[in-house]
């Protein structure tokens, strides 16, 4: 396989950093850099990307769960960027007809759908995924193999 050089960030990688930010600024409680977040920005060699519909899942989240203001929250995602040399890929349309597809070919729960479309942005770029869900990896494979657990990608490095 090698070791791959562009990933893309499901939510579900980045999710921590946020919780933890959010219980760090209301609860008063100290921040920790999340393991995944500390080792996929500490190699140099990776090149990191999530996308629009990354930014809405964590919003979505932001404003449920900690009732921030829509500032903070793009404030928040402004640094998470600039932080960790995060790229931004913004998704203007979707292949629905090749959803409906893959959701045919493999029975899909409702929330799954949303780790599809990010599946589909990944593959639309040929970059790898990089998902804390394995059943993501192996339920799809057929539609997309290039997905990676972060436990698949620290075996990569030594």
């Amino acid at each position: 396989m090698g070791i791959p050089k562009e990933l893309y960030l499901d939510t579900n990688i980045l999710h921590p950093w946020f919780r933890k930010i959010m219980e760090n600024r209301r609860k008063n409680q100290q921040f920790e850099l999340p393991d995944v977040i500390k080792f996929v920005s500490s190699k140099s060699e990776l090149s990191l990307s999530v996308s629009n519909l990354t930014k809405v899942e964590i919003a979505r989240y932001s404003f449920s769960e900690w009732k921030s203001q829509e500032i903070e929250v793009d404030e928040l995602w402004e640094r998470f960027l600039r932080t960790f040399n995060i790229s931004s890929i913004i998704v203007k349309e979707m292949d629905f007809e090749d959803l409906i597809k893959v959701c045919k070919a493999v029975p899909t729960k409702k929330k799954t759908l949303v780790n599809l479309m990010h599946l589909q942005i990944a593959k639309k770029d040929n970059l790898w995924f990089l998902t804390g869900e394995e059943k993501l990896k192996e339920n799809y494979k057929e539609y997309y193999d290039k997905v990676l657990t972060y436990e698949d990608l620290r075996k990569l490095f030594p």
